[in-house]
């Protein structure tokens, strides 16, 4: 169990290597290289009040709109790391405004749910969403889906199950799968997946909080 523990983290570790490399890449290529831009045009246009004011106003105001789309592509790339309502609201209400965009109805209930830290709301968060989106797209014929919070103690349980087609998951050893239980288990937490062809899909977990 220790090394299959080392394994989950160690591909979580990789996973965010090259996330992290990526967001290097876009905000160098992005948000930065239109910062210095600004930076340059700003420059031009201290310049220009003091020779043609009004084609230093037109420069400014076009400068706002460089302003909104750096600003605009910062917070795409931190809507990559984590959604601003995980980070503002919590794990309820993160899961909720999924819901209210699914094509299928998804059915949220929970009960004594609090904040915690971002590394244990992020994987549950996570974890629920990449079960909800197997839902959506293995649950041919279902009628909806149903997410279950609850916290008990200093345990966070979760469930997120489906009356559709099911599947069977020891022939289904999909990167989706592995990558739930390597986030629950990289926390010390379990997860299970119970699927039959016919029966639906219930993928349920718990996480010990600190």
């Amino acid at each position: 169990a220790m090394s299959d523990l080392d394994d989950s983290r160690r591909r979580i570790a990789e996973a965010a290597d090259v996330e992290r490399a990526r967001i290097e890449r876009d905000l160098h290529d992005g948000a930065q290289q239109r910062l210095v831009a600004l930076r340059i045009r700003l420059g031009i246009a201290e310049d220009l009040l003091k020779t043609n004011p009004g084609a230093a106003v037109k420069e400014v105001h076009e400068l706002g709109f460089e302003a909104e789309r750096a600003l605009e592509e910062l917070r795409s790339l931190a809507h990559g790391v984590y959604p601003s309502l995980l980070t503002d609201r919590g794990l309820l209400d993160a899961l909720r405004a999924v819901a209210d965009q699914a094509p299928l109805p998804i059915h949220i209930s929970a009960a004594g749910v609090r904040r915690h830290p971002i590394e244990i709301e992020s994987a549950v968060y996570f974890t629920c969403v990449e079960a909800l989106q197997n839902a959506l797209k293995h649950a041919g014929g279902g009628s909806g889906v149903w997410v279950e919070l609850r916290e008990t103690g200093h345990t966070i349980h979760f469930e997120v199950r489906d009356d559709g087609r099911g599947f069977n998951p020891h022939k289904h050893d999909g990167r989706g799968l592995r990558n739930m239980h390597d986030r629950i288990e990289a926390i010390g937490g379990h997860l299970r997946v119970d699927s039959k062809r016919g029966y639906g899909t219930r993928v349920s977990g718990s996480v010990r909080l600190p």
